[in-house]
């Protein structure tokens, strides 16, 4: 029989105890090929009594075309009477032949994969059209033995994605599929190929192991909030406030230092109140960062940025498919990625009644339940909540719940506004020139006199936030060599500045009504005094530098003047 180029596999038959093989068929025809093999066998068989292992592989190399090697495989098998050796080519294409051909229960193991109780296989040809499921799968979708065959896969497998694999030629690997209301099951979908050409694709379900994913996703958002952390307090250390290190020693700052110490290590929701702009988040960093475990996440959530549409999914996640437009596997919310950490919910006087009913209930029992989700999963964490509402009037006006303010309010801590630490000003302006000078590479200028004292007459609405902003504001106008008066008051009446003693004291005149009778000057300098000492928030060392009078004159014309 002539050899054929076509012949993919080749066979060479023994009888025990002759020389020759009996029988030679396909690529066993080879000379070359054929003389390989018995060598091969004889090498294994040694001295003759190591009989040959039912199922051995032997690997047989012939010369090639142009000085190349072929490299063949020969699985032989082996009884009483004799052996048989079965060739094929060295390539993956024939691995099924290897294994069925070596091991006596290959097909136990491949109907083990068929039947697994904890894996399901789906089979797709080409078209799209279900050519084989797993028993397994067959009776969780309540389908009679080989009915699903021959049908869309779509139709029978809901979302399913084996005709879009054939059809792009690309793997999905480790996808979780929503089956149903609030099933989930990790899904490999790999395309198959043949001469080339995809002729379907198969899908391996996994019944087990999908809550090991949701904590491995837990973990990998906790992580991902983690270097966000550091990166957030690698910029400060670079360019900004340092991370939980609030600037100030006066003695409302010292006091709110004292207080963060004191329960920082305590397990306990902590309420942060203050106006807008005075350092909450600050504070609800120093919480964390002096806490039992600064290395756990730190979870962030504005309730007044965003939309109330979207604070739910924000906060409790979302399970795939939930809703239209969300992730295709779900997402954890911020009540789960700050497991074992704090959760930090700025502006929480914003959050809208419905969700503050599903909060408290969190806050209750530590379940938390994903939206689309059928059962909750416990968490542990640490909540700080901060707003600058009026919550007493909130509550009142039944806009928040009276039951929730208790919830968050273990310990209630109060940040001074600026007005009330004027003396910190100076500090915060360095730190704030500072900072802005080594973000932008620009050398610090050196602060005029006049600065101090005119920054402590503001108002500052805005608090610390706005201090900020007019620092930054006025080192971009400034000459690079002194930061001046001047680059603060760009927009503000020429005339406003510091009033010497003799003018406030004028101006304290002209305020008098008009009774005929003078005042006696000690009396307007003294008036004029209290006054300054209004304006500049109680702090008698900036209401001197604002009269340009020694602290001693003005404790010598304070004590001096006439009760009364």
């Amino acid at each position: 029989m002539p050899s054929s180029p076509d012949h993919r596999f080749g066979v060479l038959v023994w009888r025990r105890g002759l020389p020759e093989p009996v029988a030679r068929l396909g690529l066993a025809q080879e000379p070359l090929l054929h003389a390989a093999v018995t060598e091969a066998l004889a090498r294994a068989h040694g001295d003759g009594n190591n009989p040959i292992g039912h199922g051995q592989l032997l690997h047989v190399e012939t010369p090639g075309p142009r000085g190349t090697v072929a490299r063949h495989v020969a699985v032989v098998l082996a009884d009483a009477e004799g052996e048989v050796a079965l060739l094929r080519p060295a390539d993956e294409a024939a691995a099924l032949f290897d294994m069925v051909a070596s091991v006596p229960f290959a097909f136990a193991i491949l109907n083990m994969f068929l039947t697994n109780p904890y894996q399901a296989i789906t089979v797709a040809d080409h078209e799209g059209l279900m050519r084989y499921i797993s028993p397994v799968h067959e009776k969780f979708f309540g389908l009679a033995p080989g009915t699903a065959a021959g049908r869309r896969a779509e139709d029978v497998i809901p979302n399913s994605r084996l005709p879009h694999v054939v059809r792009s030629g690309r793997a999905e690997i480790g996808d979780l599929q929503q089956l149903g209301p609030g099933v989930s099951r990790i899904v490999n979908r790999m395309p198959v190929y043949e001469g080339g050409a995809v002729v379907g694709a198969v899908g391996q379900v996994s019944f087990s192991g999908v809550e090991a994913l949701n904590r491995m996703q837990q973990r990998l958002n906790q992580l991902h909030d983690e270097v966000q952390h550091y990166k957030r307090e690698l910029s400060q250390l670079r360019g900004g406030t340092p991370t939980a290190q609030m600037v100030g020693a006066s003695a409302p700052m010292q006091r709110l230092a004292r207080e963060i110490d004191a329960v920082a290590r305590l397990d306990v929701p902590v309420l942060i109140l203050g106006e807008s702009g005075s350092g909450k988040e600050l504070v609800a960093q120093a919480l964390h960062a002096r806490g039992r475990d600064a290395q756990a996440p730190l979870v962030s959530l504005n309730l007044a940025a965003l939309p109330a549409t979207l604070i739910e999914s924000e906060l409790f996640g979302y399970e795939a498919g939930a809703f239209t437009g969300g992730r295709r596997q779900g997402q954890p919310g911020k009540l789960e990625q700050a497991e074992g950490g704090t959760l930090f919910l700025d502006e929480v006087a914003d959050i809208p009644m419905e969700i503050q009913v599903k909060l408290l209930r969190v806050l209750e029992d530590r379940q938390v339940q994903r939206l689309g989700a059928h059962s909750g999963r416990q968490v542990n964490f640490r909540i700080v909540a901060a707003t600058h509402r009026d919550l007493r009037g909130l509550i009142d006006s039944g806009r928040f719940r009276l039951d929730l303010f208790y919830r968050l309010s273990g310990v209630v801590l109060h940040v001074p506004a600026l007005r009330q630490r004027l003396e910190d000003i100076p500090a915060l302006v360095q730190r704030f020139a500072q900072s802005f000078c080594e973000r932008n590479g620009i050398a610090l200028p050196r602060i005029a006199p006049g600065v101090m004292p005119y920054l402590a007459r503001q108002a500052w609405p805005g608090n610390v936030r706005q201090l900020r902003q007019r620092v930054e504001e006025a080192l971009v106008f400034c000459d690079g060599h002194l930061l001046d008066v001047d680059n603060f008051a760009r927009h503000e009446d020429p005339l406003a500045g510091a009033r010497p003693l003799a003018v406030a004291v004028a101006v304290a005149e002209a305020d008098m009504p008009s009774t005929g009778a003078v005042a006696p000057l000690k009396d307007q300098e003294r008036n004029a005094i209290l006054d300054a000492i209004a304006r500049c928030g109680g702090n008698k060392k900036l209401a001197a530098q604002e009269l340009g009078i020694s602290r001693s004159y003005l404790y010598k014309v304070l004590g001096a003047a006439s009760p009364g």
